[in-house]
């Protein structure tokens, strides 16, 4: 969990669990981290900070935090679960970014949608984001879309058109020869 000092850590050596905190540095500007996301393969964590900036964090390195910024709010970010050294950040200007965690680099980006305000309520509907694959899963609530979009160019693959405005997406699968 992410509070205005930085962000919470529970340790566990052998059966004992301890709290601890990583401090943000003191170069960062006064902002914290809300929300947190992490995969399995890679104990590297992104989170936000502030509006327009981004987090990723490294528990076990000094200096534990390093700040993504970019040029717009973000609007929606999600790990990939197949290749974990990305993460996908959509801003309000419509962009979607790669951004490769471990390099901090943004690796592509491409227009995916028109733009959408972060100002109003968190509730209003915004797109949100899935990784399925080799493909993003990107809802667009102003046009009644569901986009399709290659991981790799982000080039878009198709669009599936829904009744209403769709708003969150989950992306769920299995692996192995038992689901």
């Amino acid at each position: 969990a992410g509070c205005e000092e930085g962000t919470a850590i529970v340790h566990q050596d052998g059966g004992e669990l301890s709290l601890g905190l990583l401090p943000y540095p003191d170069d960062f500007p006064g902002n914290a981290t809300g929300t947190l996301l992490g995969g399995s393969a890679v104990q590297i964590f992104v989170g936000d900070y502030g509006d327009t900036d981004l987090v990723v964090i490294d528990p076990e390195t000094e200096p534990y935090f390093s700040r993504v910024e970019f040029p717009f709010r973000h609007v929606d970010f999600v790990l990939d679960p197949a290749k974990p050294q990305y993460a996908y950040v959509l801003t309000e200007d419509g962009t979607l970014h790669r951004l490769n965690i471990l390099s901090l680099e943004r690796s592509s980006r491409a227009s995916a949608t028109a733009h959408y305000s972060m100002d109003g309520h968190w509730r209003d509907p915004r797109p949100r984001l899935a990784v399925a694959g080799d493909e993003i899963v990107l809802t667009d609530p102003n046009e009644g879309l569901v986009r399709v979009i290659d991981s790799e160019s982000l080039e878009e693959l198709r669009s599936i058109e829904v009744e209403g405005t769709p708003y969150n997406v989950l992306a769920v699968g299995g692996s192995g020869l038992v689901h």
